[in-house]
């Protein structure tokens, strides 16, 4: 009934905004009334695989260009959140450079595939093995346009996903000479180059663009080291050194000690004093060419490269449980107790909290030494083949490669709490052996791995055509992919005191066919003309094989697991072209996205988790009208989500012979029974005068978990856990099945919006143009934890916060191809939270959180040449 109730609602209000705008579009001529010199421009999209109008698509999507992406500073998928309706970007408690896109409460769960696949040229982009990543910075760098498809994405491209896609698509080659330099100087000594050069080689046969790209920029979270908090406690223990642990610093490792001659050890430092965190360095180096060898046949070749390395994420401690039982408590004693922490007599973990809360966000004292590498190379190469005036062959190859590292202090001070460095293979204990998968000449005892060592190969040949003069087209295909370990992977990680690390092989194969037709009605009769059906299916085969060794896991050290999987999904629309300038639509979708592989659970049930599925039902409409000579531009829509077996990520533990801490504790990817989601979309654009346009957005968004039993292992350091029918005492024998339907749904805000404006000014003779722009984004709250009720983790809220930026353009400065920009983001220097680590209610107790950039503000020049 309330599904009903909320699709009958939507109909009528689509019918009164339809109502109030058909007396208006009536006033245009038949060309789109958006459209035209003094208009609002159209976008060109490939949301179906081929070159349509945006405004013409039956689908949810925004398109930024080129233009709108350099005026609104948007340089990486972070920037996209607030701008685009019902899209939220974080680092989903990892770190920084993770940029996890959720669109309308589906997203990337920590060691599953993300929920919207980000493309480069049509190719999916490769994932880190652990934090998910999806390729590298700087890839919207020299890109036409940026499109952003929301909803599930099963039937046309190339992975499932559900919920949508963010396809980028770079520049191709032209056939002119062509090209520009740009430089940009800005605060936190932000240093930043670019160029392209176009030429065509051989006339209309030959084209190659170049592009290169640096960026250099210092951190905004500075280290203080910890001079007022001098130690003279020694390590740990046996197996707990800097000799095990490279660069991990700790309480033995501070100035001061009287220890000296340890390896790796600098009796000159003050913890990490001076590192700047939350830095960015990165470069890129683009190749594209385009060969057109014969009429009607076209080759499109590409090569990337991508080396960025920083000095890892600024994690602020933010909270403590009080009660003294979980881990941070217990290491802080075993460090802090006896007043060993000077000036502060008898300090404990309570005392560096209050310290680091004087600090503010932008000071932390970590004891690892953070850092992050990464490379990314690949290459990409589209054949377009016409075979007739109406039938095209296409097929897209691909081939990527991935390596990356990281040192990582997850629990955001200089206690040895948690974190997280890279890894070595360790020997089996007595009586076990390597798994079998596990590559002879590369898993060996000692051998040092990467987080991430990985190659991705896709293919995907198309059939794409139209018929009776357009009035119907089709795509068919099929799509592989597979991705392997090209070298040994592991993680090192410290736990309570206690190291481990845990080397692992995932292999995952991909394959499926798919086709799509829209048709339009009125080839069965004149009457039904304009009015289209689409039709799409897709039959998707996954295939997961992985293993892992883990010595420090005592419950199972040793494991391989494997999980097929398939699904069929499918899309059903209808739209009607009312006018010009009035399109209506509704559609029915089913995307589906695959399970995979723990290999840091703990338990043998955790190993695999299952397929998650997704039913969208969705009506909108899209406008183009005028308010007397305003141009208007009017996008509304809205949907209904059925959510099934959801993936959701939980820290495991269980009872162990560890004779350190008595527990194996890891981390699974989970399913639950299901959720609903619901929620409207509007964009809008008018131009009140030729020289300003005014846009903005809005996004409402319901999440609500309809069916969500959670099994929770048994923590000595956490027996209790709080539920929807209060808190639970968990048992060792267990299972302990608790109710969390209440709890909010996560990575949901239940509104967010953003408005901009922008004013153009032609001034006198050649002298140029002058632009001011700005523009106002605001995010609502939303819950970022998936497995706890608020009473268990009161900080897994994050606050709402409101952006405000602006910038002044002058472009072709006194008749010359040079243009000039400054420009300012988060003016009024917000302070606000993008991330939340959940683990107050865990054995971990304490918080820790990620905040969004400061100030930034800069200038940048750009310099166009050629025709």
């Amino acid at each position: 009934m309330k599904f009903r109730t909320f699709m009958v609602s939507g109909v009528c209000l689509t019918a009164v905004m339809t109502g109030a705008a058909i007396p208006v579009a009536a006033q245009t001529t038949q060309e789109a009334a958006g459209n035209g010199e003094a208009g609002i421009a159209d976008i060109v999209v490939t949301a179906n695989r081929r070159e349509e109008s945006g405004q013409r698509v039956p689908i949810a999507v925004t398109v930024l260009n080129a233009d709108a992406l350099r005026q609104q500073g948007v340089v990486s998928s972070q920037d996209l959140m607030s701008k685009i309706p019902s899209v939220v970007v974080g680092p989903n408690a990892t770190q920084r450079s993770a940029e996890a896109v959720t669109i309308r409460g589906q997203g990337q769960t920590s060691l599953a595939a993300p929920g919207v696949v980000k493309y480069f040229d049509e190719v999916p982009l490769i994932t880190g093995a652990a934090i998910g990543n999806q390729g590298g910075p700087g890839t919207f760098f020299d890109v036409g346009s940026v499109q952003v498809l929301r909803g599930p994405q099963g039937t046309l491209f190339g992975r499932n996903t559900t919920g949508g896609a963010l396809l980028i698509s770079p520049t191709k080659p032209v056939d002119r000479a062509e090209g520009y330099v740009s430089a940009q100087i800005g605060n936190y000594r932000d240093r930043e180059f670019e160029a392209v050069v176009n030429a065509p080689v051989v006339p209309d046969r030959l084209f190659v663009r170049v592009g290169f790209n640096q960026v250099d920029r210092n951190g905004f979270t500075r280290d203080v080291g910890v001079d007022d908090l001098k130690l003279s406690l020694p390590f740990q223990g046996p197996g707990f050194t800097t000799a095990v642990l490279p660069g991990m610093l700790l309480p033995g490792n501070f100035r001061n000690t009287g220890i000296a001659n340890l390896p790796g050890v600098d009796n000159a430092r003050s913890g990490y004093a001076g590192k700047d965190y939350d830095d960015r360095h990165y470069t890129n180096v683009r190749l594209g060419v385009v060969w057109k060898p014969a009429e009607g046949v076209e080759n499109y070749f590409q090569a990337f490269y991508t080396n960025a390395h920083n000095n890892g994420t600024g994690q602020v401690l933010t909270a403590v449980r009080p009660n003294g039982t979980s881990l941070i408590n217990l290491i802080s004693n075993a460090y802090g107790g006896n007043g060993t922490f000077l000036p502060l007599p008898n300090a404990d973990v309570a005392a560096y909290l209050a310290r680091q809360q004087a600090m503010g966000p932008r000071r932390v004292s970590l004891n690892n030494d953070q850092f992050e590498k990464l490379e990314v190379w690949g290459l990409i190469d589209t054949l377009s083949v016409d075979l007739s005036s109406s039938l095209t062959f296409r097929n897209i190859v691909s081939y990527q490669r991935m390596t990356q590292n990281y040192a990582w202090d997850l629990d955001g001070s200089y206690f040895p709490v948690l974190g997280q460095v890279p890894g070595y293979v360790l020997p089996p204990r007595a009586g076990t052996a390597m798994p079998a998968d596990f590559p002879a000449d590369s898993y060996v005892a000692g051998t040092a791995t990467r987080i991430t060592d990985l190659s991705q190969v896709t293919a995907e040949p198309q059939l794409q055509g139209r018929l009776f003069d357009d009035q119907a087209t089709f795509v068919l295909g099929g799509f592989y992919s597979y991705v392997r370990p090209q070298g040994p992977q592991g993680i090192g990680s410290y736990n309570g005191a206690t190291f481990g690390t845990t080397a692992f092989a995932v292999r995952t194969r991909s394959k499926a066919v798919y086709g799509q037709t829209s048709i339009d009605l009125g080839l069965l009769a004149p009457s039904l003309k304009d009015l289209k059906v689409t039709l799409g299916g897709r039959q998707t085969w996954d295939e997961t094989r992985g293993s892992r060794s883990a010595p420090s896991f005592y419950n199972i050290p040793f494991a391989t697991a494997s999980l097929d999987s398939s699904a069929f999904t499918w899309n059903v629309g209808l739209d009607y072209r009312v006018t010009s300038g009035i399109l209506l639509y509704g559609k029915a979708s089913k995307g589906y996205k695959s399970g995979g592989f723990n290999f840091l659970a703990v338990r043998a049930e955790g190993l695999t988790y299952q397929p998650e599925h997704v039913r969208s039902y969705e009506i909108g409409m899209k406008t183009d009208f005028r308010l007397g000579a305003m141009p208007v531009r009017l996008n509304l829509n809205a949907y209904n989500l059925d959510y099934k077996n959801i993936q959701r990520a939980f820290g495991d533990a269980v009872a162990s012979a560890n004779p350190q801490t008595g527990l194996d504790q890891g981390q699974i990817t989970y399913n639950i029974g299901g959720a609903r989601i619901r929620g409207i979309e509007l964009e809008a654009s008018i131009k009140p005068f030729p020289d300003v346009t005014i846009s903005g957005n809005y996004a409402y968004t319901k999440g609500k978990y309809t069916d969500y039993k959670l099994g929770v292992a048994f923590d000595p350091l956490a027996p209790v856990k709080d539920t929807c029918n209060g808190p639970v005492t968990l048992t060792p024998a267990g299972p302990n099945i608790v109710d969390l339907n209440c709890i909010p749904f996560s990575n949901v805000a239940k509104n967010q919006f953003s408005v901009n404006g922008r004013y153009e000014k032609p001034l006198p003779g050649v002298a140029g143009i002058l632009a001011f722009s700005i523009n106002y984004s605001w995010m609502g709250p939303r819950y970022q934890t998936p497995s706890s009720t608020p009473a268990d983790e009161p900080f897994g809220r994050l606050e709402s916060f409101g952006l405000l930026g602006a910038g002044v353009e002058w472009n072709g400065i006194m008749g010359t191809r040079l243009d000039a920009r400054i420009f300012g983001t988060n003016l009024t220097n917000k302070v606000y939270r993008i991330s939340s680590a959940p683990g107050y209610s865990t054995s971990l107790g304490y918080v820790t959180s990620i905040y969004g950039e400061p100030r930034m503000y800069g200038l940048s020049l750009r310099y166009h040449f050629g025709e």
